[in-house]
């Protein structure tokens, strides 16, 4: 894929890493909904704010997810895509966090710091794209 300067395509080196973190985010929150519900047909209904609790960790999931595997595709709004795919990726992950280290096992740590991780590897690789178009332009 090329990249012209003025262009708001999605940087060929990150598409990769898009499309992976995309896949892996809407099956984990697949899977994060099919492993609720099955909790729930077996123990029952929790209390309603638990069960928020399962249909936001799963919405952010999916709803990233599926932003970054539309911006793996390239087009005019591809920028735009990928930092809403990372602030939705933060806005689960980072409040999440705290409440995971003081209660949960090391298995429900893991993916989120991934993807706070991998989000920010994906947007500093957009900024330094940025970075050198303009100067390439300028």
């Amino acid at each position: 894929m090329t990249v012209s300067p003025n262009s708001n395509t999605t940087v060929p080196s990150l598409t990769k890493t898009l499309r992976v973190l995309g896949t892996i985010l809407l099956l984990g929150g697949a899977g994060h909904t099919v492993g609720v519900a099955h909790l729930y047909f077996t123990a029952g209904l929790p209390e309603t704010n638990r069960i928020m609790l399962d249909l936001w960790v799963a919405e952010a999931q999916l709803l990233a997810g599926s932003l970054y595997l539309v911006a793996s595709r390239g087009g005019t709004r591809s920028h735009a895509l990928v930092v809403f795919g990372a602030v939705t990726t933060f806005g689960f992950a980072v409040p999440i966090l705290p409440l995971l280290v003081s209660r949960a096992p090391v298995a429900f740590i893991t993916a989120p710091i991934v993807y706070i991780l991998a989000s920010t590897y994906i947007l500093a690789g957009l900024s330094r794209s940025k970075r050198a178009r303009s100067t390439q332009v300028g």
